[in-house]
């Protein structure tokens, strides 16, 4: 019967229930670096209330310790307060229930590219520094260091000179967590958990060098301490006969109480470059099995600085930076089946020159992989037609050789005086099932090989070694047991 015409549908279901903020902290001390103590173990439990992760996120401060006699202050990658962790992992009685790998350049590289709009868009020098408007040292004097970029993405123009946190100065940072058990919208049921093994994230500090940009000077090791570091959790707390309720529901279903998500999985292969890296069909490996992947997202990119005339990765944006390889096409292959089935065209052209007129096929299939296809800004603020696989050299008046103009194949990253580059690239693997959980490609039923088909223009990847790094997005089901653990499925 249409709701218009239900009288017998007057009040809305409801349970009893309050919701307050509680602050989680990490168990195994209360600073650390990226040398020595680099990992932060933060337990989550309660008896009654359940997890609402849509509204919690990290909470943490970070110290620039390069003073003198080694001042360096710096500005941060495109991924924000993520550039801080290079791993994301969740696990339950020594279960790992999620683990993201290359946690920072997902970020940087896909993830905030893709999805940050205009909207609010001073909101990130709040909140992980990653807008003009703000610095350390004098926020309030000079809300506009960079004239001209007036509260966009600091990127879009510089990297800031190096300069947003200075040398001494202490930074706030906020930041949702994106993995596993915490990307769905459901609330997590903390009281079936066993209250001996709770649900604890992991964070893996990454070396300082990648966190973006420094001045003159390069980091020393252990030089930015993270403290004050917690989980601000949104808890919504309930009576002991609804926490019964759930109790009732999981045996009534086998034992076991389901939720779904969705999770990332990274996989890197290297490809040899000069005089082994002709054109032609070059093959990635993708070494996943699963039985619903929805999205593949690559970069390329090197570690090789010779052709970017820097001596450290810590002048430049390492973590976002990706490089096109001169490729005229790409698609997936998955046992004999090839997805799509008409190949991507890429930006290079039929002479192994970088086109930049063939990107717009690249950037559509990039948001129709992260679903924002139908959105008013699909592909957000970061990239455009300056940044997206373009040619530094050709874009700001060739002041380095840090471009990926093909030919040369140099890696597409940027000094201190360019904007971010970035190549992010995607492909679509939903099959669109409306009755099924699990509605992407299978990849474990038959334990069939996946592989990135590239084809490479005549003019080669070019003199460097690329690392392709991949990232699979797939469905992934959590299970709360009724002895209080927690098993996945995917």
């Amino acid at each position: 019967m249409p709701s218009s015409i239900d009288y017998s549908d007057v009040l809305p279901l409801s349970v009893p229930a309050q919701s307050r903020r509680r602050k989680f902290f990490p168990v195994n001390g209360g600073e650390f670096r990226d040398t020595g103590s680099n990992e932060i173990r933060i337990p989550i439990s309660s008896t009654n209330a359940l997890l609402d992760c849509e509204h919690s996120y990290l909470d943490f401060t970070i110290t620039n310790n390069n003073v003198a006699p080694a001042a360096a202050a710096f500005s941060l990658d495109a991924g924000g307060a993520a550039m801080f962790f290079s791993r994301l992992r969740v696990e339950q009685a020594g279960k790992v229930l999620s683990d993201t790998r290359e946690y920072n350049r997902l970020m940087a590289s896909v993830i905030n590219p893709v999805s940050e709009t205009g909207d609010g868009r001073l909101t990130g020098s709040l909140r992980d520094q990653t807008q003009a408007g703000q610095i350390s040292g004098n926020p309030n004097t000079t809300p506009f260091a960079n004239a001209v970029v007036r509260g966009d993405r600091s990127a879009l123009t510089t990297h800031g000179a190096g300069t947003k946190i200075a040398t001494g100065d202490s930074c706030r940072f906020s930041m949702p967590l994106m993995t596993g058990l915490f990307t769905q919208d459901k609330l997590i049921p903390l009281p079936l958990v066993s209250e001996r093994d709770p649900i604890t994230i992991i964070l893996t500090i990454d070396a300082a060098e990648n966190y973006g940009t420094y001045t003159t000077n390069l980091p020393a090791a252990g030089s930015v301490p993270i403290t004050r570091i917690s989980y601000n959790a949104q808890l919504i707390e309930v009576g002991g006969d609804v926490i019964s309720q759930f109790s009732q529901m999981r045996d009534l279903m086998g034992g076991q109480l389901a939720l779904s998500g969705h999770d990332w999985e990274h996989n890197s292969e290297l490809l040899a470059g000069g005089a082994g890296g002709g054109g032609g069909e070059r093959i990635v490996s993708v070494p996943v099995r699963k039985r619903s992947i929805k999205s593949l997202f690559w970069v390329a990119n090197s570690d090789d600085l010779a052709n970017t005339g820097l001596a450290s990765t810590a002048l430049l944006y390492n973590k976002s930076f990706g490089g096109t390889c001169n490729m005229d096409s790409y698609q997936l292959k998955v046992g004999s089946v090839v997805y799509p089935p008409t190949p991507i065209q890429g930006p290079g052209d039929s002479a192994g020159a970088p086109s930049q007129t063939r990107r717009g096929e690249c950037l559509q299939e990039l948001a129709k992989a992260m679903g924002t296809l139908g959105f008013a800004a699909p592909t957000g603020r970061l990239l455009n037609t300056l940044t997206y696989c373009a040619d530094v050299g050709s874009a700001v008046g060739a002041t380095t050789a840090s471009g990926d103009n093909g030919l040369a194949g140099n890696p597409l990253a940027a000094n201190q005086a360019e904007p971010v580059y970035c190549a992010p690239f995607g492909i679509d693997l939903d099959a669109f099932q409306s009755t099924a959980l699990e509605a992407g490609v299978d990849t474990e039923t038959l334990a069939q090989h996946t592989s990135l088909i590239l084809n490479i223009g005549p003019a080669t990847i070019g003199a460097e070694d690329k690392t392709i790094h991949t990232w699979i997005c797939y469905d992934k089901h959590y299970y709360f047991n009724r002895d209080g653990s927690v098993s996945i499925s995917d």
